[in-house]
């Protein structure tokens, strides 16, 4: 069992990152009658305790959405992000932080579903309380995310829009090719399907992602940006989006978005 727990980096700037662009997608496809079913692979606790040990210890949150929390004149994209977790902290301090899973979980309707996986055995129990406690159309499955993730690919409700998030730790070094081939795949499987996947952009030293992402096909869509190492000898010093499938429709306003954080983060 892999030990990572994303408590310890809830809030940094990857999330702000990855968190903006899942927020500005779903709002998008959301605009559409058409109902969703939003699949994570690795789905994490779903709601973190900023007061809580595991972040205390780095703190990482300070420099992304502690950066922006209180911040007057953000652009609009990152206004809302930061907005839709203010409402998670009743307007107040920031006391807890909404992952994917929640900030896919407000901007979803009721008439859409959201299937989780999560493997962890902790993770998991916290991520079944934070959706029973607050959203009824989730689902939230321990097992292993690609397996799962592919199951709801091969046997999904038709009048359903497919929407996935692939975000593993990538603790397994393999991750970095098996992660793009996946998503690869599971776009060749129900071709109207859009799959988003993170991963961490790392130190010159390091060989990422980035280095195995194909560049951006028809229809595709690719954010990276960049920010300075969080304290010596952390790895991350980025964090990169790619949209796997045709996102022609809704083109003009991701960019927009991503313009945004380019123009954050370059501060």
């Amino acid at each position: 069992m892999l030990s990572y727990q994303h408590g310890f980096h809830a809030g940094n700037q990857a999330d702000v990152h990855k968190h903006c662009l899942l927020l500005g997608l779903l709002s998008l496809i959301a605009k559409k009658a058409r109902p969703i079913t939003y699949i994570e692979s690795h789905a994490g606790r779903g709601l973190y305790d900023l007061a809580g040990e595991q972040a205390q210890k780095t703190g990482e949150w300070r420099s992304g959405i502690g950066a922006i929390y209180e911040q007057a004149g953000l652009p609009t994209p990152l206004a809302r992000y930061r907005d839709v977790v203010a409402r998670w902290n009743r307007g107040e301090a920031i006391l807890q932080y909404p992952g994917s899973p929640c900030i896919a979980g407000g901007a979803l309707r009721k008439r859409d579903k959201l299937v989780l996986f999560e493997q962890h055995g902790t993770e998991f129990q916290a991520l079944e309380t934070a959706m029973t406690n607050h959203y009824r159309h989730a689902e939230a499955i321990r097992g292993d995310g690609y397996d799962g993730m592919f199951d709801v690919f091969s046997d999904h409700d038709p009048r359903h829009r497919l929407i996935a998030m692939i975000d593993p730790s990538y603790e397994l070094k393999e991750d970095f090719t098996r992660a793009p081939t996946f998503a690869e795949r599971l776009v060749a499987l129900v071709p109207d399907a859009l799959v988003m996947l993170w991963y961490p952009v790392l130190s010159r030293d390091e060989i990422g992602l980035e280095h195995a992402v194909p560049a951006p096909q028809s229809g595709s869509f690719h954010s990276i940006i960049r920010f300075p190492q969080h304290r010596e000898g952390h790895r991350m010093v980025g964090s990169g989006m790619v949209i796997y499938g045709d996102i022609s429709e809704n083109r003009r306003p991701l960019k927009v978005l991503d313009r945004a954080l380019q123009a954050h983060f370059a501060v």
